[in-house]
């Protein structure tokens, strides 16, 4: 079962028809073509780092003794790009100010929809509900003010 990451557009409503539904797992396409798949989510930097990388790996290969070290390199980079890039979109989505809304545990797309926007406050103005905190551990101005409540704070103050 993977989990799915719904972010919506700046300043969009928790029940805007853009949100997109991230599934935090592995991608085969990212493991077999780490560097287009990079530059197909947006991530040019990175996607053309990777692509140097790989052509790296490749002129390694040709030198005699070095092709196991080679193809393991290789098999980490694209292991590393498997499992980390769909979080990598999220925060790339993140810096250009989409809201992180909920993290959504599911078997398929389809039903991590429907669990979200059935579970959406039937309430008049949905820009009030509250986002989650951001993917890159930075505490928003109500962690901020809540900071005292830590693991070791009495249950019955919370």
């Amino acid at each position: 079962m993977a989990s799915y990451l719904i972010m919506t557009p700046p300043g969009a409503p928790a029940d805007d028809e853009r949100a997109r539904f991230i599934a935090d797992g592995f991608s085969w396409a990212a493991f077999f073509f780490p560097a287009l798949w990079l530059m197909s989510k947006r991530s040019w930097l990175l996607g053309i780092l990777v692509a140097v990388l790989q052509i790296l790996l490749i002129f390694l290969s040709a030198v005699p003794g070095a092709l196991a070290a080679s193809l393991f390199m290789q098999l980490a980079l694209s292991l590393l790009v498997s499992l980390e890039g769909p979080l990598l979109v999220a925060r790339n989505l993140r810096k250009r100010d989409w809201t992180l809304r909920s993290i959504v545990p599911a078997r398929d797309l389809e039903t991590a929809e429907e669990i979200y926007f059935s579970n959406i406050p039937a309430t008049a103005d949905r820009r009030t509900a509250t986002p989650l905190p951001s993917l890159d551990g930075s505490a928003t101005k109500q962690a901020e003010s809540t900071a005292g409540l830590g693991l070791f704070q009495p249950y019955g103050e919370r």
